[in-house]
């Protein structure tokens, strides 16, 4: 009995570096996240669907899964907040800020294998205290993403107090 309990255990010993040796392998492999600004007018959608882009009407062109309403404050406020994302959004950190534009990319690792996802952001002031915002979330990595771009979306839009109109 002792036998067969030191092979079980060495079995499982192998089995634990093996898994934790694949998982430090790849997430020192991972490749940094793209930090590049995009033009949401002009923007074209991943082919492998694993992104997820919010929009107003008449702002982008490539297909929007969520149409968001305007946003009821000013454009420095709704800016304020974006910035504001990382402190409750974990494995979060902003890249890339232009305040002069209001466009912002932020990237969110995920938790096991530190894949990098790239968020822009794009905020377009319609007056003193209303703004428009656009939002695309895309994967670095695999061709799908199990809608983790589309759950963020949404819950980043909660968070920013953001209303869908569809």
């Amino acid at each position: 009995m002792k036998r067969r309990t030191r092979i079980v255990w060495n079995i499982l010993i192998v089995l634990l570096i093996l898994v934790a040796g694949t998982i430090a392998t790849v997430r020192i492999l991972v490749q940094p996240a793209l930090t590049d600004f995009v033009d949401f007018a002009e923007l074209k959608r991943s082919p492998t669907r694993n992104d997820a882009l919010a929009c107003p009407p008449g702002l982008c062109t490539a297909k929007v899964d969520l149409t968001i309403a305007p946003v009821a404050m000013s454009a420095a406020a709704l800016a304020a907040k974006i910035k504001a994302l990382p402190d409750t959004e974990p494995r979060t950190i902003i890249v890339g800020e232009n305040d002069a534009e209001f466009r912002y990319v932020l990237v969110q690792r995920s938790a096991l294998f530190n894949f990098p996802d790239t968020i822009n952001i794009a905020i377009q002031p319609l007056d003193a205290s209303h703004a428009a915002l656009a939002i695309y979330s895309r994967s670095r990595y695999g061709k799908g993403d199990l809608g983790v771009n589309m759950k963020r979306l949404q819950r980043w839009l909660e968070l920013l107090g953001v209303g869908v109109l569809g």
